[in-house]
């Protein structure tokens, strides 16, 4: 009845839609495109010496065992990723999952992670209180549901004064990073314990500074072996 009262349309091309995004408007977003760094997932132009060594992870923290993301930024995609992020767009996260399924599929080294648990990338309490929701959750809440993963949460984000990461540099970004983000303590202490394999998922990676920090959290703690991202937008430097 609601469907009928109020039917669901994509908010890019405004066709009656399943979900927020038409399969065909999914389809048509830009992908990250090959070939990339087996590492961190960057595109990479020209030929490379090493698969998993690019100038975009080059000199970096190496905690995970590989970073994937879905699209790439464009003027349709970054005002679906801000409403999403800012405007409590959370209808959106659902409409994305098709995609991080697919790159899923279409990652032969996440086969080894079948039997992983999804972790998604904690906010702040001040920005949790803001805006009610914590868009990697609401983006990992559907992923877990259609892998038929588990998700677990036991990484927290505390308070360093500095409330948003957008305008710091790259050095500045992992320095904050690292003291932003740690494992509750009944992770510490082993009083709960997580599989060996765990894949952190955020919304967006720029220099991943994040997930660097969220990964090197998580491989402190008893039993976690390897620790893979999936993002939803890679933004290219």
């Amino acid at each position: 009845m609601l469907n009928w009262l109020y039917p669901i349309t994509c908010q890019l091309c405004g066709e009656a839609a399943e979900a927020s995004l038409c399969e065909a408007c999914l389809q048509t977003l830009p992908r990250v495109p090959r070939p990339i760094c087996l590492y961190c997932g960057a595109p990479v132009a020209g030929e490379q010496i090493d698969a998993y060594h690019c100038p975009a992870c080059a000199g970096k923290l190496r905690p995970f065992e590989l970073a994937r993301s879905a699209l790439l930024t464009d003027d349709r995609v970054m005002p679906l990723i801000h409403e999403l992020k800012y405007h409590r767009g959370i209808h959106l996260a659902a409409a994305f999952t098709p995609l991080l399924h697919q790159l899923w599929e279409e990652t032969p080294e996440l086969a080894h992670y079948h039997q992983a648990a999804l972790v998604p990338v904690p906010i702040s309490p001040l920005h949790l209180r803001k805006r009610g929701y914590n868009q990697a959750e609401e983006i990992a809440l559907p992923l877990a549901k259609s892998l038929g993963m588990k998700l677990i949460q036991p990484l927290v984000r505390q308070d360093t004064g500095i409330e948003s990461q957008t305008y710091l540099s790259a050095s500045a970004r992992m320095k904050n990073a690292l003291a932003a983000y740690a494992a509750k303590k009944e992770y510490q202490e082993g009083r709960r314990v997580l599989p060996d394999k765990l894949v952190l998922i955020d919304d967006v990676f720029t220099t991943g500074a994040t997930v660097r920090a969220c990964a090197a959290a998580l491989k402190k703690l008893p039993g976690v072996q390897k620790v893979a991202v999936m993002t939803l937008l890679r933004v290219s430097r």
